[in-house]
């Protein structure tokens, strides 16, 4: 009876696990569809937290996949992997896909065994990036790109275990290659975000430390706080020189709007468009205690200090001072 039990139990697992592996494979063509939003993306983070094995299944289904793409072009031969078709196809379209997707899955994992994948080799040197005035754009050599805003500074290491970038200071926002084999870290201070491929955006500056996300899934260890912190697309993390965290949710494309030219903001505290201020006019913004009850929604162009406060002043009920070295907004009226 005991060993009738023991099997049926196992044939239980065993049926548990597919239906893991089904639902991981729905969720992995989902999200390669070009329309999957902010609702796809936070369903899929439930779905991963429900349990270890959960995540695990996807996290193998994404390896092998991302792993065809390191396979050497004169070497793929049947291995090219067949196109994903989105989710809003026709029922019987979708189960043909999986089939494939399984199938071209499967070749992979037997691909990895004998040694056809080939791996480049990276010297792990450390390159240093540093900006003034003006932004620069970063392409690395495994094909993630980054671009570093203006008075920002950072250091970046490739090997072939790992991807590690240090934001010393200022901003940076990323866009980064796939990769299951070695994790692309970002250090900011004592806080850090590590991911496999997405976009995303970090700011390091004057004990602020901030991560929105454009594109995938990061997980963000803030200083202070050991356990991993989950941002899917659409989410974005505060925590300010107290230690305080705050998540909240934005506008995915208002993320890295600095790339085309302008600060947006939504319902944001006067003190977080002075802290972004100080770092593009590079002098201390301080923003009086009766201005940092205000809040600020527009849009900011950048360009010289003259132009950005005057902008700042037409769309908010504040005065500005400034000197040499600082510049002082108070509410008017206040001080």
């Amino acid at each position: 009876m005991g060993a009738a039990f023991r099997a049926g139990h196992a044939v239980v697992q065993m049926t548990d696990q597919r239906r893991i592996e089904e639902e991981a494979l729905g969720w992995f063509v989902r999200l390669q569809d070009a329309d999957a939003d902010v609702a796809d993306w936070e369903g899929f983070s439930r779905w991963a937290a429900l349990s270890q094995a959960h995540a695990e299944a996807y996290d193998r289904l994404e390896q092998l996949w991302i792993d065809l793409d390191d396979v050497a072009p004169g070497q793929r031969g049947h291995l090219e992997a067949p196109a994903v078709t989105p989710l809003r196809a026709a029922a019987n379209d979708n189960a043909s896909t999986r089939r494939r997707v399984w199938a071209s899955l499967a070749t992979v994992a037997a691909a990895a065994v004998i040694g056809v994948l080939v791996w480049p080799m990276y010297e792990g040197r450390e390159r240093h990036f540093a900006t003034t005035t003006e932004p620069q754009r970063i392409e690395l050599a495994d094909g993630s790109v980054i671009q570093l805003n203006r008075r920002s500074d950072m250091t970046v290491r490739l090997t072939r275990g790992e991807r590690r970038v240090s934001l010393r200071e200022g901003e940076a926002a990323f866009d980064v290659a796939h990769d299951a084999a070695r994790p692309f870290t970002v250090a900011a201070g004592d806080s850090s975000v590590q991911v496999l491929g997405t976009a995303f955006d970090i700011v390091n500056h004057d004990r602020r430390f901030s991560v929105g996300v454009e594109r995938g899934v990061v997980a963000v260890r803030a200083s202070g706080h050991p356990a991993p912190i989950r941002l899917t697309a659409g989410r974005r993390l505060d925590q300010d020189a107290r230690g305080k965290v705050v998540l909240s949710q934005v506008d995915p494309r208002r993320i890295s709007s600095w790339r085309d030219g302008v600060l947006l903001y939504r319902d944001a505290p006067l003190s977080e468009v002075g802290a972004d201020l100080s770092r593009y006019l590079d002098k201390s913004v301080k923003v009086s205690a009766s201005a940092q009850e205000l809040h600020f929604t527009g849009a900011l162009r950048l360009g010289d200090e003259t132009t950005m406060l005057n902008q700042l002043q037409a769309f908010a009920p504040i005065a500005v001072e400034r000197t040499g070295s600082e510049v002082r907004v108070t509410a008017r009226g206040g001080h």
